[in-house]
């Protein structure tokens, strides 16, 4: 599957890593889950993911997942996710194709994304500056999402990209809209502090507790 603007030209060895390694336009790897890669299009800068497992899972398979219907593999899920993050005006990454390769009771797949214009992470920014406009845009980008129903299954300090005062989430593997609830809303904002602790090996209830307190005012604002 794809975007129609580009349905016509969609290859299959889009997919593969060596391709655009032997073309010169695969640019480099990045972190998070699965692995990505920053290749160089005819359409611009893309990313290009292979799903992997993690935990226990990955020491008996490493990429290959239990197969019951093409609308339930995570590569499909997550293009359709992200689709209608789009048609929302939420900001987040435009997908592009999915492949998705069914090898009997199993699957393997792969998703292009749009690659985010991004100056670097909140993890990266948090451990040189405690600007407060960042908190703040950072806690309201978050609200927006979640008014939204977007649940993100792995809202940590990686996966959020700045660009001067914009903020952009990606990684919405497992994701999904559901009703809002305050539940999982708050589970959500806790996973972000765990990681902001770790990146910084300081707490949120105390040295960071001022730049906390301004992201949950732009959350809630």
């Amino acid at each position: 599957m794809s975007t129609p603007e580009i349905s016509e030209h969609v290859n299959v060895n889009w997919f593969k890593q060596d391709y655009w390694l032997n073309l010169g336009r695969l640019l480099g790897a990045n972190s998070g889950r699965g692995t990505a890669w920053t290749i160089k299009s005819e359409w611009g800068k893309w990313v290009l993911r292979h799903y992997l497992r993690g935990g226990l899972y990955a020491k008996i398979n490493r990429d290959s997942y239990l197969w019951t219907g093409l609308n339930n593999t995570r590569a499909v899920k997550e293009f359709t996710l992200l689709n209608q993050l789009q048609e929302m005006g939420l900001p987040s990454p435009k997908p592009i194709a999915a492949m998705v390769i069914k090898k009997g009771l199993f699957y393997q797949n792969d998703l292009i994304m749009e690659n985010i214009l991004h100056d670097q992470t909140f993890a990266q920014a948090l451990l040189k500056t405690n600007d407060n406009e960042m908190w703040r845009n950072i806690g309201h980008t978050i609200a927006k999402f979640h008014a939204n129903g977007i649940y993100h299954s792995d809202l940590n300090a990686h996966n959020i990209l700045l660009m001067k005062n914009k903020v952009y989430l990606i990684d919405f593997d497992k994701g999904d809209i559901r009703r809002t609830h305050a539940g999982w809303q708050k589970n959500n904002l806790l996973r972000l502090k765990r990681s902001i602790e770790k990146v910084t090996q300081q707490s949120c209830d105390h040295a960071l507790k001022n730049q906390w307190q301004i992201l949950m005012d732009g959350y809630h604002a």
